[in-house]
C-alpha cells in the first residue's frame, strides 16, 4: 500500500512538472535539402554565421575560385543556380512550435535566405535571417 502511494506520488509529480515547463517542436520539412541544410540544423536555435557558411563553401572548391566551380559547389550544397540569373540562392523555413506557455500562438517561422554572386566570388556570400509570427496551420 505505502509502495503504491509513493508511487502514485512520484507519478503526479512528473505530470506536474513536465506540464509546466514549455516545449518546442520543429520542423526542418521546409528547407532545401543539401549541406546548407545540414548546417542550418546543427546550428539551431543559433543563427547560421556567414563566415562558417564560407569556410563550407571553400572546403568544397579546393583552392579553384572560378565562376563555374562556385557554382558547381554551392548547387551540391543545395543552393540553386538558374541560368541567365547572376546569383546562387537558397531560400527555406524551419516552423516551430512552442507549447505549455502562457501567451501569443506559440508557432514561428524562422526564414533563411542565402544568394551568392559566383562571378563576384565567396566575399559576395550574403545570408538574410528572419523570425515571423506562423499563422498557418
Amino acid at each position: 500500500m505505502q509502495k503504491c502511494t509513493i508511487i502514485l506520488g512520484l507519478s503526479l509529480l512528473l505530470i506536474a512538472c513536465d506540464l509546466g515547463f514549455p516545449r518546442m517542436t520543429v520542423n526542418y520539412d521546409n528547407l532545401p535539402q543539401g549541406e546548407i541544410k545540414e548546417y542550418i540544423t546543427k546550428r539551431f536555435p543559433n543563427e547560421p554565421e556567414k563566415e562558417a557558411l564560407s569556410k563550407l563553401i571553400y572546403a568544397h572548391l579546393d583552392g579553384d575560385n572560378r565562376v563555374d566551380s562556385i557554382k558547381k559547389a554551392v548547387s551540391q550544397m543545395g543552393m540553386t543556380c538558374e541560368a541567365g540569373k547572376e546569383i546562387c540562392e537558397y531560400s527555406g523555413y524551419i516552423r516551430t512550435k512552442l507549447t505549455g506557455h502562457s501567451s501569443g500562438s506559440g508557432r514561428a517561422k524562422r526564414i533563411y535566405h542565402i544568394v551568392i554572386s559566383p562571378k563576384k566570388g565567396i566575399d559576395s556570400l550574403a545570408l538574410e535571417y528572419q523570425i515571423v509570427e506562423d499563422a498557418e496551420n
